[in-house]
C-alpha cells in the first residue's frame, strides 16, 4: 500500500509543477538569419540550430567559425547562449555555451524559489504562454 501512496504523491507533484510552467512563444520581428537563430535557440530546437550554426554564411564565400558566430549574435541584447538560458532552453544553452567565450556567459548563477502553496488561480491547469518578440 505504501508504494501506491508514494507513486500517487509523486505523480501529483509532477502535475502540479508542470501545470505552472511558463511556456514561451517566440515571434521574429525580421527575417534575418540571426533572428531565426535566436528563435531556434529560445524554442530549444537543437538540431535546426546546430545546422544553422554550422552552415551559416554571412557573405557569399566567407563562412564564420561556430565560435565567432555564437559570440557575435545577440538576441534582445543578450548573447544567444544567455538568451537560451534565460528562457529555460537548456539543450540549446548546453550546445551554445561550448562555443561562447567565458566573459560572454552570465557569471552569476540564478536561484529562484517559488512558493507553490501560495499560488492562487482560477484555472490552475492552464499553462501561461508568454510571447517574446525577437529581432531588431
Amino acid at each position: 500500500m505504501k508504494p501506491v501512496k508514494i507513486l500517487l504523491v509523486t505523480v501529483a507533484i509532477f502535475f502540479i509543477n508542470s501545470a505552472y510552467a511558463a511556456q514561451y512563444k517566440f515571434i521574429a520581428k525580421d527575417n534575418s538569419k540571426d533572428t531565426k537563430m535566436c528563435v531556434l535557440a529560445g524554442n530549444n530546437e537543437i538540431e535546426p540550430l546546430k545546422k544553422a550554426v554550422k552552415y551559416n554564411k554571412t557573405w557569399s564565400s566567407y563562412k564564420e567559425s561556430e565560435k565567432s558566430l555564437v559570440n557575435r549574435v545577440y538576441c534582445n541584447n543578450l548573447h544567444i547562449a544567455n538568451f537560451a538560458k534565460k528562457y529555460n532552453a537548456n539543450e540549446t544553452f548546453d550546445y551554445l555555451k561550448k562555443y561562447t567565450r567565458k566573459h560572454n556567459l552570465d557569471k552569476l548563477p540564478t536561484v529562484t524559489i517559488k512558493d507553490v502553496v501560495a499560488r492562487t488561480s482560477v484555472n490552475k491547469s492552464a499553462e501561461e504562454i508568454i510571447i517574446v518578440y525577437v529581432g531588431r
